[in-house]
């Protein structure tokens, strides 16, 4: 008997889905180049690049989770503002279509530094907005659907998003 116990907390334990992103990670790769945040999600944490594409004479870059298809994640990168100094203002987009990884993302923002700016509703989300002096954070969790995205975008200094 305690051995099917065992066995079975085994395939129990195994089956346990993780989520490849914590939002620290999201608010890390807005400070990296495209480069830099290539090699951060492909090397280390099981992203492929999907497609490239240009945008406003950006490259976008489109990424997807290697782990399982029920869990699909995808990341965005490359998107931002281009500042007059030459600097740029990235933005870092990041969708699930597991409901609990979206609501660990809001635990997270909650027990870090950032101040919940908004809470609210739309006809298919809901929404949470997160600031500190850096970033400016987006949180949609699907209402009756688990998809949802996160948002993070630099602030040129604080108080502007």
């Amino acid at each position: 008997m305690k051995r099917v116990l065992l066995i079975l907390l085994l395939f129990t334990c195994g089956y346990v889905q993780a989520q490849s992103l914590t939002l620290n990670d999201l608010t890390n790769l807005a400070q990296l180049s495209n480069g830099e945040a290539h090699d951060y999600l492909v090397l280390s944490r099981k992203f492929k690049r999907d497609y490239i594409q240009k945008i406003n004479g950006k490259q976008v870059e489109n990424y997807k989770g290697l782990a399982d298809t029920t869990k699909r994640e995808t990341v965005i990168i490359g998107d931002g503002q281009k500042l007059d100094n030459g600097s740029m203002l990235r933005n870092v987009y990041y969708a699930t279509n597991n409901r609990k990884f979206l609501l660990n993302m809001i635990g997270q923002a909650k027990q870090s530094n950032f101040k919940l700016s908004f809470t609210g509703m739309d006809a298919n989300n809901n929404i949470f907005m997160f600031d500190d002096d850096l970033y400016h954070i987006i949180i949609n969790v699907g209402r009756g659907k688990g998809t949802g995205s996160v948002s993070v975008k630099q602030k040129e200094y604080s108080g502007v998003y």
